[in-house]
């Protein structure tokens, strides 16, 4: 068995792409199935609603998920910008360290 890693440019490639995709997925359903629900009716539980503080926990919640499947998204983004920096990472010390090789061999 060989020790040390190998490092497939091309998966980081993919992963990179893919996790782009998946955040504008996540973004998409927020915007398709929460956007609507973030507010609710003032009259939807009547006064009682009010009165026991239904309409405003449901409406809190309801915007703290919009803000964490918001997040969530962000997070998915941020990993995949992070995989690319990993890729550009690697491709310069491979060019590096081939380029140094190259010159001691002479």
């Amino acid at each position: 068995m060989a020790e040390g890693f190998s490092v497939d440019t091309a998966d980081l490639a993919r992963y990179h792409s893919q996790a782009g995709a998946l955040s504008g997925e996540i973004v998409g359903a927020a915007k398709t199935h929460l956007s609507g629900n973030l507010s609710l009716p003032g009259n939807l539980f009547g006064d009682l609603g009010h009165e026991s503080g239904l309409q405003n926990s449901l409406t809190d919640h309801l915007d703290r998920m919009h803000t964490h499947v918001h997040s969530v998204a962000g997070s998915v983004h941020d990993l995949g910008q992070s995989v690319h920096t990993a890729k550009g990472d690697y491709e310069f010390d491979e060019q590096e360290f081939g380029d140094t090789f190259r010159r001691i061999l002479g």
